[in-house]
């Protein structure tokens, strides 16, 4: 018998089997042809029972320093055309400092600072008359510990020093803030000493970098890894053999905690030690939070929103570059930036710089991985939402998140029987600007549901 088949696309919520009703089963196969700028899948994946693998994209020119050296990185968006953007790591000994390397891993600059340990960075920092991208590094020197802060340059990408914060102790966990309540910028510092994390609130308005201590509290042990979510007001410190745990990033929000998992010797999904975590930032409060777990050299995903597990991911040995192993700090960006990344960065230090086929090897450095190959490897796939801009953040009236998705997106049926067909299986293929839905009927009847593909 033959039927006539209405389709059509009812809201992004992944490809899908569309089933008919009687006799005839219409299997339809959604091949979704995505515009990278606009993808947003907002169903999260289940936990996984085993890490899932990725391959990097390319790996950094290794650190001077031998031995254990490399320590963290921070993705700098470059602010008109995004392939140009940077990644800044850290060199955590005495004859180490700061890089600078494209994305293709190629070193721009070096800064021989010293002992510069862990890297955050944010956008639109007022330094003087100016807004700037503002960088800011521990630094554990015999002569000089704190925080010392650079401004981006962004004619050749390289750093200017405009600014340091004296703290007592060692330095070593820092992370930054940008507060949309009062919309100043914050650093937080790790004591590896005491393991008080203390909360400056910082000031360029003369032209260069001050801090103002406005909150501390006491961590439990030692930390490496602070993050900050500058939407949701959260700020995530680690506790290196305990977990992670999650605090307001307010200066008035005091010392209240909540763990959002355990390391495995104590019950949790996170072999100690706890590293460093980073924020995946999606529209309306989507998106993931990244940890390091250095013990297990994989990396383990939460929802940003509730911190429900999602899974974990190992980068392994591919396309000339080795894999990671005892990592310390990541970081990551939801930004297209160019063809090899357009879906965003992962980045993460790698303990053992092995060469793989490329040559590189030796002292450590840091791996670049495309947060599609991240996405992708997951079922069902992770969010892919490059649509919040975090170089908005700070922004006047502005901030990253562009609100609610209300475009229409453009689809079409690409290929399937023409016209009647009286097989008992049709086959179709979709394009679309952003994955959906499709449900079809036969002969004008009632639409259909359907179940995943």
């Amino acid at each position: 018998m033959a039927h006539t088949v209405s389709v059509r696309r009812t809201q992004a919520a992944g490809g899908s089997f569309c089933h008919a009703p009687a006799l005839l089963r219409l299997m339809l196969v959604a091949v979704l042809a995505a515009a990278l700028t606009s993808l947003n899948i907002l169903v999260a994946p289940q936990a996984h029972a085993a890490d899932v693998l990725v391959t990097p994209t390319a790996e950094t020119t290794p650190v001077p320093s031998s031995s254990d050296a490399a320590d963290d990185t921070a993705i700098w968006i470059h602010p008109t055309d995004p392939s140009q953007s940077v990644v800044i790591g850290t060199d955590k000994l005495s004859t180490g400092g700061v890089g600078v390397y494209d994305l293709s891993g190629r070193q721009l600059h070096f800064y021989l600072h010293g002992s510069m340990n862990n890297v955050d960075l944010r956008y639109n920092f007022p330094l003087g008359s100016e807004r700037t991208a503002l960088v800011g590094v521990t630094e554990r020197n015999v002569e000089s510990t704190g925080v010392r802060f650079y401004k981006v340059n962004v004619a050749d990408r390289s750093l200017t020093e405009v600014g340091r914060i004296s703290t007592p102790g060692r330095p070593r966990g820092f992370g930054m803030y940008h507060s949309p309540v009062s919309g100043k910028y914050y650093a937080f510092v790790h004591d590896f000493n005491t393991n008080v994390i203390t909360q400056f609130e910082l000031d360029g308005s003369n032209g260069s970098v001050r801090g103002t201590a406005v909150r501390s509290f006491d961590n439990g042990d030692s930390s490496e890894g602070i993050s900050a979510d500058d939407e949701l007001q959260r700020l995530y410190v680690s506790e290196e053999k305990v977990g992670l745990w999650r605090y307001g990033a307010e200066p008035g929000d005091g010392s209240t905690r909540t763990l959002v998992d355990r390391t495995v010797a104590t019950g949790g999904r996170i072999v100690e030690n706890v590293k460093n975590s980073a924020i995946y930032y999606g529209r309306q409060g989507t998106g993931y939070l990244v940890v390091s777990s250095q013990g297990g050299s994989n990396f383990v995903i939460y929802n940003r929103g509730d911190n429900a597990f999602v899974g974990s991911f190992k980068i392994t040995d591919g396309g000339g570059v080795d894999g990671v192993n005892g990592q310390d700090g990541i970081d990551v960006a939801n930004f297209p930036l160019g063809p090899s990344y357009p879906a965003g960065l992962f980045t993460s230090h790698d303990h053992n710089n092995t060469n793989a086929g490329n040559g590189n090897s030796g002292n450590q450095n840091h791996k670049l991985v495309s947060w599609q190959r991240i996405a992708d490897a997951f079922s069902p796939r992770l969010l892919v939402d490059a649509t919040f801009d975090p170089r908005q953040i700070g922004a006047a009236g502005g901030g990253g998140d562009p609100g609610p998705d209300t475009a229409q997106p453009n689809t079409s049926i690409a290929g399937g029987p023409s016209g009647t067909s009286s097989s008992t299986l049709a086959e179709f293929t979709f394009t679309a600007t952003e994955p959906g839905t499709f449900e079809c009927a036969l002969d004008g009847g009632a639409f259909e549901g359907h179940s995943k593909s």
